[in-house]
Parts: structure tokens; sequence; C-alpha cells
């Protein structure tokens, strides 16, 4: 009798093998059904990149691009040229003075600067440049420096420099200057004729040659302005 209440007992707590297996299979179904449903509801959610990339707003027109107004401000005012110097500024009143008088303003031009003080500005001549001294400092000098005054635009005085150690000393005027200039281009252009390939061959085939090349420079432009006032004839 207490074995066969042992036997029962053992059938009780004891389940058959196949039974087991259908439990696990139901177990292993059951939670393959669990872990199935987080997956649908994440296919049905749209990806979380897609929802960043709706969710983005878009700048305005004017968000996102430099502003030039700020950027020059913060950058400060663009650097200014430097004034001109004393030299340029004589340069450039002499050659308005030239507008004015031709005459005039190419005798001025034979001067040499000096600078500028507070009663005007100091000039020398060369000691063979007696003519273009006299158109300037002699009987027209209000007028030459009437013309300066407005150029530079101040009252200005000439105050001639007689020292010749001044001369000297002072830069080359500004006919000097031009003429340096017009010497070196006459040069480079009588090179060039004469190595030139025509030339060469004319001068072949007629045996002769160039004595002196001549550059004729082009005339000035009148200045602007109203034309001169016909003088009235004598009868």
């Amino acid at each position: 009798m207490a074995s066969s209440r042992s036997a029962t007992a053992g059938v009780q707590t004891t389940q058959p093998p196949a039974a087991a297996s259908a439990q696990t299979q139901e177990n292993a179904q059951g939670a393959a059904s669990n872990a199935g449903a987080p997956r649908r509801d994440a296919a049905a959610a749209p990806p979380s990149g897609l929802r960043s990339a709706a969710s983005v707003e878009l700048p305005s027109s004017g968000a996102g691009q430099p502003d030039d107004e700020g950027e020059a401000d913060a950058a400060g005012p663009a650097p200014s040229a430097p004034p001109p110097s004393d030299h340029d500024r004589w340069s450039r009143a002499v050659e308005s003075v030239r507008q004015i008088s031709p005459r005039h303003g190419k005798s001025l031009s034979f001067a040499r600067f000096l600078g500028f003080t507070p009663e005007g500005a100091r000039i020398a001549f060369a000691a063979d440049a007696a003519f273009h001294r006299s158109q300037v400092v002699g009987m027209s000098r209000s007028l030459v420096e009437g013309e300066l005054s407005k150029a530079l635009g101040r009252p200005l005085k000439l105050i001639e420099d007689s020292n010749p150690q001044a001369f000297q000393s002072a830069p080359r005027s500004i006919a000097e200057v031009e003429a340096a200039d017009r010497a070196t281009r006459e040069r480079i252009i009588e090179a060039k004729v004469r190595e030139h390939p025509g030339t060469r061959a004319v001068l072949r085939h007629l045996g002769g040659s160039i004595e002196h090349i001549q550059v004729l420079e082009s005339a000035p432009e009148p200045p602007a302005g109203p034309p001169p006032a016909d003088e009235p004839s004598e009868e």
C-alpha cells in the first residue's frame, strides 16, 4: 500500500515527455508572438532619421547668408589712399597752368621745385634758363601766381632762390624729366626702326644707310573751354 501511494504521487508530479514537449512549443510560440508585436510597431513607425528630417525647419531667405554690411562694419573702414606729396601737388598745379596758359606753363615747368613754405612755393631756375625765368617771375608773375593759387586752393607766392647750390640740390624740373623720358623713348623707337626686317631689306636692296630718325610728337589737345573771341578787324 505504501509503495502504491508513492507511485501515484509520482504520476501526479511528473509530466510525460510528450506533454513537456507540447508545453515547450506553446511557450516558444507565445514568446515569438510577444516578440513579434514590437517589431510590427517598429515597422509601422517611420524611422527616426525621417522624423528628424521632417521636423527640420528651413531657414528663411535671408538666414544663413553672410551679412556683407555687418562684415564690412566689423572689418572697419577701408584704408584710404595716402595724401599726395608736395612734389605731386606742385606737378598738378603746373599742369593746370599749362592748360590755362601753355606759354607760361611751359616756362614754369623749367623751374625746379624746392618745397612749400607758409608764404608760398620756393623755386630755382638754371643759369641758362633766363628766358623761362623772365616769363615766370617777370611781368607775368601775377598771372602765374593767380593760376597756381586756384590750382592749389590757397593763396600762393613764388619765392625764387638764386643760390646755385639750392638749384643743384633740388630734384629735376618737370621739363627736365619730360626731356629725359622723350630721349629714352626716341632711342627705343630708333632701335626698333633700324632693326626692323623691312628697313633692313630696303637698305640691303638700295645699299644706303640711315642717318637720322625723327620722332614726331602728337600735338597737345587744346584746353576745354569756350573758343577765344575773334579780334575786331581794323578797317
